[in-house]
């Protein structure tokens, strides 16, 4: 059967041609999208924050009084902390991978403040920062007890030496091939009055900072400074335990730490897999969502296919009669309508591949997601071709079995 002219009957009659097509352009759109978004959310839910995560918690305190020096507190808990059994290490932090909170701040390549920038996390840590978080340092070296200082909140962030991740070096400083060849180069930020630099000493791999956001990149930008913070009344501090231990510690640290001094309120320890569980827990709820919203469009587009294919074969009951009653088989008239259907998907295809193109862009323009892989468009046409002769078939097979005497019933 050729194919010519069943495309000028689709032509004649181009309501099928409009409707279906639209119905697979929208679809193709929406749902190629949703997929990307679906696996870069899955993608987030497998991705490592670059610590032990297996083995760390954090907990927090806060004064009932100003009075307690808040540098003090820091280094009487921190002994304490790390004389603990099963303890590896600890030190004082403003915030961890993941947590959903943190500081953040623009750095630049070069002196002059209009030079190629990134937004990086920041971190706060002391020498003990690779072995108490589990870091993976490629290239330089951690920070000396003598380089770490004091960080209160009426402080300029002026550090003169920095450890950075690798995903934030690569994109500050183009030009390199490895990261560890950004050791030793200065990074810089502060406002045009007051620019200060700091030395690159240490590179890190797999770190990520404290929150997504729509950001791609943002999630991989960290940057440790050399600070214990000393915030007034609010301490933070983050604990290593040897391997299986953790559970143990989380249950006794909260007590422990509140009994060395009276006049502050200590919070509930954090494992970091809690803190992880939580932190995805909203990747979790949209993988859903959209895993729902592409059900019920192909669902949608299904039906919308086998309404409109039996709506045509009730229309043409008479003309199927006398094709058969001129000597078309039922393959023929099953090949007929699998055929135009095939014909007018192809067209909604192409339709929504510009508008799921288009759609990716904008996203990508407004969120900072990754474009859509050409992959997904391939993929979404060939689903969308199999669902469209799928749910072509059953009102095809019962145009198939219309018997040829249908057509003198009708004269």
């Amino acid at each position: 059967m050729e194919i010519r002219p069943i495309f000028s009957t689709i032509l004649r009659n181009p309501v099928g041609l409009v409707l279906i097509g639209l119905q697979v352009a929208l679809t193709l759109a929406i749902v190629v999208n949703a997929l990307h978004i679906i696996g870069t959310r899955l993608d987030n839910m497998r991705a490592s924050a670059g610590i032990d995560e297996n083995n760390v918690l954090m907990i927090s305190s806060t004064a009932f009084s100003v009075d307690d020096k808040p540098l003090d507190i820091a280094r009487t808990d921190l002994d304490y902390l790390r004389s603990l059994p099963g303890v590896v290490n600890a030190m004082a932090v403003n915030t961890l991978p993941m947590t959903g909170s943190g500081w953040s701040t623009q750095v630049e390549a070069a002196e002059d403040p209009d030079s190629h920038d990134i937004a990086t996390a920041i971190y706060f840590a002391d020498e003990t920062l690779v072995e108490t978080l589990g870091l993976d340092l490629i290239a330089g070296r951690p920070f000396r007890a003598g380089e770490v200082t004091p960080f209160s909140m009426d402080d300029n962030l002026r550090p003169p030496v920095v450890i950075a991740s690798a995903a934030a070096v690569l994109d500050l400083f183009p030009d390199l091939e490895r990261p560890e060849d950004a050791l030793g180069r200065l990074i810089w930020n502060g406002d045009e009055n007051d620019r200060a630099a700091s030395e690159i000493i240490g590179i890190v791999d797999g770190i990520k900072a404290p929150w997504r956001g729509f950001s791609v990149k943002i999630f991989d930008h960290v940057t440790f400074v050399p600070h214990i913070p000393t915030f007034d009344k609010s301490a933070r501090y983050a604990i290593r335990s040897e391997a299986g231990q953790l559970d143990k510690l989380a249950g006794n640290v909260r007590e422990q730490l509140a009994a060395q001094n009276l006049r502050r309120v200590v919070g509930e320890p954090r494992t970091f897999p809690e803190v992880r569980e939580r932190f995805l827990r909203g990747d979790k709820s949209m993988a859903v969502m959209l895993i729902a919203v592409v059900v019920l469009l192909l669902l949608v587009n299904v039906l919308g296919i086998v309404g409109l294919v039996s709506f045509w074969v009730t229309q043409r009951t008479k003309q199927i009669g006398t094709r058969r009653a001129l000597g078309a088989t039922r393959g023929n008239i099953l090949r007929y309508f699998l055929i135009e259907n095939a014909l007018i998907t192809s067209v909604g295809v192409l339709l929504g591949a510009v508008l799921a193109m288009a759609l990716s862009n904008w996203l990508a323009s407004e969120f900072s997601v990754h474009r859509l892989p050409w992959y997904y468009l391939a993929y979404g046409a060939a689903l969308l071709n199999a669902l469209g002769l799928f749910a072509t078939c059953l009102p095809a097979l019962r145009a198939a079995g219309i018997a040829p005497a249908i057509a003198t019933r009708s004269v």
